[in-house]
């Protein structure tokens, strides 16, 4: 696999804020899911499909320990003195079972959906958005400021 480049800090301010845009979505889309005020049907369907793309895509950027070379992926953020694997909290089972279900009931077509019971069905949208905000929260703690972007400032977007 091609080696990964180092990025420079105005390449990672800059991409910070679709990293804060990937946030804010799933922080949204949780809530919204999570009040029932989308019903039932496919704008709920499409709400629920935003919602694991974003997660699925944050959960990499934390989690992914063999990034393709263009991945941007929290390590990049951090100097080369902190090692971002050591200082992370652990995957809560929440986050993991996201990640999986993304891929195997939303991203691809597969057999996987017909194990999918209605008591296995709901998503606990909450505590993902939550268990992502713990984690980001230890990578805003270790990232230089002037590696994101000004609307960082504040924190985990909500």
């Amino acid at each position: 696999m091609p080696t990964r480049s180092v990025r420079t800090d105005e390449d990672l301010r800059k991409i910070s804020t679709d990293l804060y845009y990937e946030v804010w979505m799933l922080e949204s889309l949780a809530r919204a899911m999570a009040s029932g005020a989308m019903g039932r049907g496919p704008f709920a369907n499409a709400v629920l499909e935003a919602f694991t793309i974003h997660v699925r895509g944050i959960v990499d950027f934390l989690y992914s320990d063999n990034p393709r070379p263009n991945d941007v992926v929290a390590q990049d953020f951090l100097p080369s003195t902190i090692d971002w694997q050591r200082v992370r909290v652990a995957p809560t089972p929440a986050l993991e079972l996201a990640r999986k279900r993304a891929g195997k009931e939303v991203a691809h077509l597969t057999y996987g959906r017909l194990n999918v019971t209605p008591d296995t069905k709901p998503w606990p949208f909450l505590e993902i958005a939550q268990d992502v905000s713990k984690v980001l929260s230890v990578f805003l703690r270790h990232v230089p400021e002037e590696k994101l972007d000004d609307k960082w400032r504040g924190g985990v977007p909500a």
